[in-house]
């Protein structure tokens, strides 16, 4: 199947030119304004899009590449520019974008900039499906920490009873894998075991996915449809990012915790249901109730049984037997023999202070076995912003100053170096916590889009990188 290329720019010419240079090696279909690429980049779902950044319908072209980047992370963009443009190019490349090329770009040039982009798409999308295959064979807790003990044995004490759980923790620390944990262990590990994301799911929908809907009961209602709660009777019910809820369908959540019971949308029939709850939030559910923002008797209904899940941080002896375990699975799904890890990646990996938690460490281990190919793992195969990180402390740790002169001027550094260090680790914590949605990381600090995307394109942060 030949490669699928989206072009849009407002210059029909150079789009014809275009089509010219490139009809012979891919396939190509076209837009001259930001409405149709857009309506375009939905319905063919292109591999590539070339996008103008000076767009003549009032459109600028990072909006355009940021909505096509929220519906499609992994889809390479490659900016179009002209040389008075090649800052705002620049920016777009900090905010996501692959590459950008001259509107009379070298012809082998851009054939390979668009070879590579396409290589990187298949490498993200093989370490996203690694992932999720990783995620449903991770069936137990990694780890002899002292702290990771201590998880293991108030998870093992909780299942034993059929309370409802709260599970908090930053983005990454694992949640599902300690709900599901706790599944395997309960009386309900015959039956179902229903995980549902419900900051993924819009706000209109979250109750007809919840409770399911009737015939009819709204537009698009074509046929009845079953809840999650009904499908999953009798096993467990994961609610990860359970503050996302709305308060009106909170209403709902709170009378099944009480009653064991509900109707579907559109529906005066009650249904039974005998089914635990295991809720899981990134925030503080407590705040958001004094700010009037989540229920107070949900959250008392909720949190009846506590499990904090501490960030990889605090336990990061773990982190050996962690690669270790992300390797074998990586191994298994690759069909490659286990090719080990050297003492210096390991090290590596030991030194960084994962703001994305396990989740971070897992997707950097199973790209480096992509990368690797079977050979042992050395630091060349791990993500590059471990190695910034570990320059600029070596770095730090190996000037010694020989006069008051080298001193003050190092101290000076060092206040310049440690500020950068703690913005770009308070943004990537941010932005994590909020799964790189920039409009509600920028609301939940105060300040405007704009302001934040700012932050972020200086501290070089890029969403692909976690």
């Amino acid at each position: 199947m030949r490669t699928l290329l989206l072009i849009i720019d407002d210059d029909a010419d150079f789009i014809a030119d275009f089509s010219i240079l490139l009809r012979k090696d891919y396939d190509l279909i076209s837009a001259t304004n930001s409405s149709d690429g857009i309506k375009l980049f939905r319905q063919k779902s292109p591999d590539i899009i070339l996008l103008d950044l000076m767009l003549n319908d009032g459109t600028n072209g990072l909006e355009v590449m940021q909505k096509i980047k929220f519906e499609d992370d992994s889809v390479p963009i490659i900016i179009i520019t002209d040389y008075s443009s090649v800052d705002n190019a620049v920016e777009a490349i900090k905010l996501g974008a692959y590459d950008y090329i001259s509107k009379s770009p070298d012809l082998e040039k851009l054939k390979l900039i668009i070879q590579k982009s396409l290589k990187e798409r298949q490498l993200k999308y093989h370490t996203k499906t690694l992932q999720q295959q990783s995620d449903h064979k991770f069936k137990f807790l990694i780890g002899d920490s002292i702290v990771s003990q201590k998880l293991k044995e108030q998870v093992t004490l909780f299942a034993k009873n059929d309370n409802t759980i709260l599970i908090t923790g930053e983005s990454g620390v694992g949640k599902e894998v300690v709900a599901r944990h706790i599944h395997r262990l309960s009386k309900r590990k015959d039956n179902p075991f229903l995980a549902i994301n419900c900051a993924a799911i819009p706000h209109q929908l979250i109750e007809s996915e919840l409770f399911g809907h009737e015939k009819g009961s709204f537009t698009g209602a074509d046929k009845r449809k079953l809840g999650k709660f009904e499908i999953a009777n009798n096993g467990t019910i994961f609610l990860d990012e359970v503050s996302e809820i709305d308060i009106e369908v909170q209403v709902k959540l709170l009378r099944v915790l009480q009653e064991k019971e509900f109707e579907r949308v559109g529906s005066t029939k009650t249904i039974n249901v005998d089914i635990r709850i295991i809720a899981a939030t990134n925030k503080d559910l407590k705040e958001l109730v004094d700010k009037n923002l989540f229920r107070d008797d949900l959250y008392y209904r909720l949190d009846v049984l506590p499990i904090h899940v501490p960030p990889l941080r605090e336990h990061k002896e773990d982190i050996p037997a962690l690669v270790a375990h992300f390797l074998q699975l990586s191994c298994e799904e690759l069909k490659i023999p286990f090719p080990g890890i050297s003492t210096e990646a390991l090290h590596l990996l030991q030194q960084y202070d994962w703001p994305g938690n396990i989740r971070e460490l897992q997707n950097n281990i199973i790209r480096a076995t992509i990368i690797a190919n079977g050979d042992e793992i050395k630091p060349h195969h791990i993500n590059a912003r471990l190695h910034q990180i570990k320059e600029c402390y070596d770095t730090n740790i190996n000037k010694i100053p020989s006069t008051l002169e080298e001193l003050n001027e190092m101290k000076k550094d060092a206040v310049k170096s440690a500020s950068r260090a703690i913005e770009k680790i308070f943004l990537e914590n941010l932005l994590t916590e909020h799964n790189w949605n920039i409009s509600k990381a920028a609301e939940s600090i105060g300040i405007n889009r704009t302001n934040l995307h700012k932050m972020i394109s200086k501290c070089g942060l890029k969403k692909n990188d976690y």
